[in-house]
């Protein structure tokens, strides 16, 4: 790899607040310098954000105007995985500092993650286990649950996540139906799945439904009371995309009418979630803690394509992984 020129006698510094897979430190230390709160002793070294050239962040803070004009050397912005809401694309771009994100690393996992939670929530697992280690060896109607083999799964979007999914689902014999406006009904048809031009005309069929579309303000609070009444009674959700894509109020509120068998939730508005929110600590809910992407696989290929995505960049070489191109040649030097 070509070195950085970075017009300085020392290496240019990175910050970063994700504890790195090892190689994507591997691949950083020889071109940076290294500091932030969650890499190993031996790897951090003094620095703070005013004084980065780069960055490789997580969810922890937001990125904003006011923040990229207190970082006056940043040049670019890397955000592990999919998402990136808590980085202000505009303002970045506006300030010259080039966001980047690695929508590809966190396929695999979440997607054999949504399955999981399919299964865990459909068989009753958690409460199984719950009820094994009290002493409550029993087979009654707590843990009654049903077969996902003959069921119609529904996908809200149908981006890389929600298409291996499909791939996944179709080999247990589901039958996948896939709601998403931005995508052509011949793409959704390839894949296996079929088509529905409306969110209502999914929702009326699925006995599964499984959230995999981007928080926008048009999709915030997407599913609520009105599209859980169109649920057959029994349904399960499942949600590993953005917690705000629920209205937790009626999804609480389909658990204890019944329409809802159970949930499956990954993503929550406010993270880390209360010990005391009633989605979180509801029985009949399987609660994670936003961990769908987290295997090593998924953390290593998100990590590393952030470290060659941000090295790209201080190269003067535009990556495959900008969200916003056009201000490529608007960018900090």
């Amino acid at each position: 790899m070509p070195p950085i020129n970075s017009g300085s006698p020392t290496l240019p510094l990175l910050w970063t607040d994700v504890p790195l897979h090892a190689d994507a430190l591997a691949l950083l230390r020889p071109h940076m310098r290294l500091a932030g709160p969650n890499l190993p002793a031996g790897v951090a070294g003094p620095g703070e954000i005013p004084a980065a050239d780069a960055a490789i962040v997580g969810v922890q803070r937001n990125w904003d105007a006011v923040t990229f004009a207190g970082a006056p050397r940043l040049k670019a912005i890397a955000r592990t995985g999919i998402g990136y809401d808590n980085i202000n694309v505009p303002a970045a771009s506006a300030a010259g500092v080039c966001a980047l994100n690695t929508p590809d690393a966190p396929t695999e996992s979440t997607a054999e993650f949504a399955l999981a939670l399919m299964f865990a929530v459909a068989r009753r697992i958690a409460t199984a286990d719950h009820n094994a280690k009290a002493g409550l060896w029993k087979l009654d109607p707590s843990v009654l649950g049903f077969d996902l083999a003959g069921k119609t799964l529904g996908l809200v979007g149908f981006g890389r996540i929600a298409r291996r999914v499909t791939e996944m689902a179709r080999a247990i014999q589901l039958r996948v139906c896939a709601f998403d406006p931005l995508v052509p009904a011949e793409t959704v048809r390839a894949t296996g799945a079929e088509p529905c031009a409306a969110l209502d005309e999914l929702l009326c069929q699925t006995r599964v439904l499984s959230l995999h579309a981007p928080l926008t303000p048009a999709t915030r609070k997407l599913i609520g009371p009105d599209q859980l009444a169109l649920l057959p009674a029994g349904a399960i959700l499942i949600n590993t995309a953005r917690g705000p894509l629920i209205d937790d109020a009626a999804v609480l509120a389909a658990l204890e009418s019944g329409r809802l068998a159970g949930a499956g939730i990954d993503v929550w508005e406010l993270e880390p979630v209360a010990a005391d929110h009633p989605l979180f600590r509801h029985p009949r809910v399987v609660a994670t803690p936003h961990m769908a992407a987290y295997t090593d696989e998924g953390r290593r290929r998100s990590h590393v394509a952030a470290a060659e995505g941000v090295l790209a960049v201080l190269r003067g070489e535009p990556s495959a992984l900008l969200i916003d191109p056009a201000m490529w040649e608007r960018r900090r030097r």
